[in-house]
């Protein structure tokens, strides 16, 4: 397994590289103890026993790594996905009659293969040569329980596969066709390392399944086969399920059913759903309400040095605003008092159906195209003061604007305050 080095992963817009961390806080429930582990430049509490538990029994899963079980394929008369499960998917899952790891059994198979090779190549007494045929048909026997044990896991694998496959409700089947690895004496290598997915579609197999079936059923499958593999992980105090946009090109109808297998499989789990799709985003808020979820959105906005980061935990933009003008820190403050100023403006248009200039591209939308209807007002009735609007024109020429933060540093910390009790009023007035 690769080493992560700390510097690998820090912000490259940090100047002091020094000072960098990530900690990681714990506790079994909000009454609990906290447990923080840290890893940084110089602290590595990533080896505790509970992180590593949980590393192995963990399931994160993106888009892409759903590719593994078709379109990385497509080319091929068949899937082949044996280095997908023997290498990672099935690789921490654990024997129950050996007590090991498969991706150990499997590194002991080829550590024993590679041995064995070198051997014959030096072997030159006949007594060397009888031993090596021992040494041979031992590691074959070997080779024939690792079989056996994959065997197994397939077979376990398959039925959870199918059973969640199913909760889509299509008529698709799947099965795992796994000849079974042979050691090859003449070329002393290892042949048949297959494990074929086959599927079959109203009960007629598919022979290139992978080109036949389209985009909602072949994702399907592939979620079906990575969330199976993580309920066969080895226990862990802390178990973590991550998805990461798995399900992008689809339609809602085929979303849905992935938020019921969660909750139905992985309900003793602490899981990590997200998602670009604000859409989607209210949709799953909506159908967990009832639950110990909690909703957060991640943004980024830009100034014209670097990126900032915008983390809402169910908190107003304003009161981030305030909470970074109190630390001092202007240029984050500034950030999140722009933040709040659009979201107010266009949750008013949207909820009064104002007219909003027309862009064919909505991320081309300016603040602009939301705050002149504003401004104008509907017929004779104006929505705000004139007062109230002149204070905001002039903050967003020099404050509430992204062009501006390079200025960020010069304005004063009472105009910045000013700004903030201005959008505050502002907030107020169109809620009203």
């Amino acid at each position: 397994m690769h080493d992560h080095q700390f510097e690998e992963h820090q912000n490259i817009f940090i100047e002091d590289s020094e000072t960098g961390y990530i900690k990681l806080c714990l506790r079994a429930d909000p009454c609990s103890k906290q447990y923080a582990y840290e890893w940084s430049k110089t602290v590595k509490e990533t080896n505790d026993l509970l992180i590593v538990d949980a590393s192995r029994a963990k399931g994160f899963l993106d888009y892409k790594a759903l590719l593994a079980t078709h379109y990385t394929q497509r080319e091929e008369e068949a899937v082949n996905i044996f280095d997908l499960l023997v290498n990672t998917l099935l690789a921490n899952t654990i024997d129950t009659e050996t007590g090991k790891r498969l991706s150990d059994d499997w590194a002991g198979v080829q550590q024993a293969t590679a041995e064995l090779k070198e051997k014959i190549q030096t072997a030159e007494l006949e007594e060397e040569i009888a031993e090596l045929e021992e040494q041979t048909a031992e590691l074959e026997e070997e080779i024939q329980n690792f079989n056996n044990r994959l065997a197994n896991k397939l077979e376990e694998l398959k039925n959870r596969a199918s059973e969640i496959l199913g909760k889509f409700g299509y008529n698709v089947t799947l099965d795992f066709d796994f000849p079974g690895i042979a050691y090859n004496r003449d070329d002393k290598i290892f042949v048949n390392q297959q494990i074929l997915l086959r599927v079959k579609f109203f009960d007629r197999e598919i022979p290139l399944h992978h080109q036949f079936l389209n985009e909602a059923k072949l994702s399907a499958i592939a979620i079906a086969i990575f969330l199976s593999s993580f309920l066969l992980q080895p226990e862990s105090e802390l178990k973590i399920l991550a998805l990461d946009d798995v399900l992008v090109g689809l339609d809602m109808s085929n979303r849905l059913p992935v938020i019921d297998i969660i909750k139905e499989y992985f309900s003793d789990y602490q899981i990590f759903f997200m998602t670009y799709d604000r859409a989607w985003y209210e949709i799953v808020k909506q159908r967990t309400e009832d639950s110990k979820w909690k909703y957060a959105e991640f943004y980024f906005s830009q100034t014209d040095e670097y990126e900032i980061p915008i983390y809402m935990e169910n908190r107003a933009y304003l009161e981030k605003a305030k909470e970074h003008f109190d630390d001092n820190d202007f240029k984050a403050c500034i950030i999140y008092l722009r933040t709040a100023f659009e979201v107010a403006i266009k949750k008013f248009c949207e909820k009064r159906n104002l007219r909003v200039k027309y862009r064919e591209n909505p991320k081309d939308l300016t603040s602009e195209d939301f705050w002149t209807p504003i401004k104008k007002g509907r017929g004779n009735t104006p929505f705000l003061e004139q007062a109230l609007i002149e204070k905001i024109e002039l903050y967003r020429k020099f404050i509430l604007n992204p062009l501006s933060h390079s200025r960020i540093v010069l304005e004063t910390k009472k105009e910045i305050a000013e700004a903030i009790e201005a959008v505050e009023i502002l907030e107020a007035k169109l809620k009203e």
